[in-house]
């Protein structure tokens, strides 16, 4: 008795739906709080499927459009259905077809085939209403459903007064939908990386954006420093956050572009920050993916663009660098060295992407480098226990620990079985299937076999005096017209102009930096008796705040997004080729820590002083910094990033 009343409490909405290619098959689908439940019954066996509600990013309702001229009078077939958006008025729509189709889109964990390998793919559930004789009829059902997957979604209480089949205002329901106000500010770097981020975020990352009815506007950086520029003049409160598409270059520009704002606070807690990664290192978008265990590795895209859409966010420390011309906040880490010299002097072999840094650190190796300076560091008081696993140490026992609801095995394994691309499988993939869509897919599929990417119901009649519609259609058998990109989301770009007057504007204000007071003495003064020194000769001095520099670069296994840690790496002089060459390997695993001569210290501070007779390079975050003494302090949970 009282499992019932707890149903009842947590299940908003109930529904019985049917495959008319299989017979004595049903599905009862429920939506609770955790998500969609998706009951099959077949010859007295029942399955159980559930959808996690963290995994839906968004439903849309639509309906099928009227033939074109020349079409027999008589019922469609099957490839020849189109959805349209319900709410569209330039179409003329089919007035056979009164059902109302929900499409309802999720991004679901698969196990892949390697061991422990995982990755994300698309699952589209469409749920065709077509219980009554009217489109209004079956438009507000499905519009019920809809309200409420976009209410839990969201975050927000569902209005169970709408939930009642009593309630028949559309219009209402339709109205309580919740929806994003604000458009995202996109600021992309069409340069970064290979040079192909305008391709890859209008392929791979607007349909996304489109499928959650996320609006947006594009600005396309057109020089060095556009996004600080850009952030630090204009209203960026007009939108709801800020997606960075490139490389750590412009994730590095809007950071310091909003902490040289007079507001700096209030814009670093308003508003998040989003990566796309397109650049040779994605650092940042590896660390935040890794901070929540997402498989980033099968599909950086799609990972970093289901952590905009989702709009969970997290604290991250950002670390103030002190040079002798400039004051800087960095995001990453900060470099002397070996790993420096490979960053800026690889720069010329950009267009192979992240291929580059391996070439280059061939290079440095046989050509060995070594410089004299001093470094010295505060150490971190409390150093968090680690967990030692079988590809080396990994977060720290006290991390956050998601509650994960399982998947039966039967919901993945076959996700890719019938669709051709493996990436994003967003609009553009999903629905370029064959003319005969999931029905055919059912009729040869096995009773016991697993659930596709695209699951299809439809309703009975729900009395004898209404009759139901006597054939079934695939949704996605042909492509639909509602993939056009036009939107409310808008791109925009300066035109000379604009850029000889912002030039003028801001001249004055281009070195003024605010942010945080610092703690730490002044670069000529000397450090604190409380600090550490180091005196000598080092292959590299590397310093970093996130877990990963590359993708496929672990250098801080034990870092966490806002855990107050700057991990500081020490190689004195004296190490082998081999050794180094050892350490360099183990940076893909995070084996590197163990391995003679490399000393791994977390620290709150340090500074860094090369002796007057060397040169070199410094690098903050992948950019190269005047050369000479450098210092730097964390300050915890500064800013907010987006997180899956």
């Amino acid at each position: 008795m009282e499992e019932e009343q707890q149903v009842r409490v947590t299940s908003f909405l109930e529904e019985t739906f049917y495959i008319t290619s299989k017979k004595n098959t049903i599905y009862r689908v429920r939506l609770t709080e955790k998500g969609l439940s998706l009951n099959k019954e077949n010859n007295g066996l029942t399955k159980i499927e559930l959808i996690s509600l963290c995994d839906i990013i968004g439903c849309r309702c639509m309906r099928s459009k009227k033939q074109s001229a020349g079409s027999c009078a008589c019922r469609a077939s099957k490839s020849q259905l189109r959805l349209v958006e319900s709410n569209e008025v330039t179409h003329s729509f089919d007035e056979y077809d009164t059902s109302a189709y929900l499409y309802i889109y999720a991004y679901t964990i698969k196990k892949a085939r390697v061991k422990g390998a995982r990755r994300r793919e698309r699952t589209t559930i469409t749920l065709r209403f077509r219980s009554f004789d009217k489109y209004e009829d079956n438009l507000r059902e499905a519009s019920r459903w809809r309200l409420a997957i976009k209410c839990l979604i969201s975050k927000i209480p569902v209005p169970k007064i709408l939930m009642s089949p009593s309630h028949g205002n559309l219009e209402s329901i339709i109205s309580a939908c919740p929806c994003e106000q604000r458009k995202m500010l996109v600021l992309l770097n069409p340069k970064s990386g290979p040079g192909r981020g305008r391709e890859m975020f209008q392929r791979r990352i607007h349909p996304i954006l489109l499928e959650a009815e996320k609006p947006y506007e594009v600005h396309i950086t057109k020089y060095s420093n556009y996004a600080r520029d850009f952030v630090r003049s204009k209203d960026i409160y007009q939108w709801s956050c800020l997606l960075m598409v490139g490389g750590d270059g412009i994730i590095f520009e809007v950071i310091n572009g909003l902490l040289q704002r007079p507001d700096w606070e209030k814009a670093l807690k308003e508003l998040p920050l989003g990566i796309i990664p397109c650049g040779s290192g994605n650092g940042l978008a590896k660390s935040i993916a890794y901070s929540r265990q997402e498989p980033y590795n099968s599909n950086p895209m799609l990972i970093s663009a289901l952590a905009v859409v989702k709009s969970k966010q997290t604290s991250m420390d950002l670390v103030r660098v002190e040079t002798k011309n400039h004051i800087l906040y960095s995001f990453l880490s900060v470099g002397w060295g070996l790993l420096a010299d490979i960053d800026i002097e690889s720069e010329h072999l950009r267009a192979i992407g992240g291929q580059r840094f391996v070439v280059w650190s061939i290079a440095r190796l046989i050509g060995l480098r070594t410089y004299k300076g001093t470094v010295s560091y505060l150490p971190y008081d409390k150093v968090p226990i680690v967990e030692n696993i079988n590809n080396g140490n990994i977060y720290c026992k006290d991390q956050t620990n998601d509650i994960k609801i399982p998947h039966s095995k039967s919901f993945g394994d076959e996700l890719d079985r019938f669709g051709g691309i493996r990436e994003s499988k967003s609009y553009h993939d999903a629905l370029d299937g064959g003319a005969n869509g999931l029905a055919d897919v059912l009729n040869n599929c096995n009773e016991n076999e697993i659930l596709s990417d695209s699951i299809e119901l439809e309703t009975e009649t729900q009395t004898q005096t209404r009759h139901r519609l006597d054939s079934f259609y695939s949704a996605t058998s042909v492509k639909s017209t509602y993939f056009s990109t036009g939107s409310i989301s808008s791109y925009h770009s300066m035109d000379d102009l604009e850029i000889l007057e912002k030039e003028g504007e801001n001249a004055t204000n281009e070195n003024v930096t605010y942010g945080p007071a610092s703690s730490l003495p002044a670069l000529t003064a000397p450090v604190p008796n409380t600090w550490t020194q180091v005196h000598g000769e080092f292959v590299m001095v590397h310093a970093s705040y996130q877990s990963h520099l590359g993708q496929d670069c672990i250098f801080a296994p034990h870092a966490r997004l806002a855990d107050g840690i700057i991990w500081l790496l020490i190689i004195k002089a004296g190490i082998s080729r081999s050794q180094l060459f050892q350490f360099l390997l183990g940076m893909s695993t995070g084996s590197h820590l163990s391995v003679p001569g490399v000393e791994m210290i977390p620290v709150k501070a340090f500074r860094i002083e090369p002796a007057e007779s060397v040169n070199g390079y410094l690098t903050v975050d992948g950019e190269n910094v005047d050369y000479g003494t450098i210092q730097a302090e964390i300050f915890p949970s500064l800013a907010t990033v987006m997180c899956p």
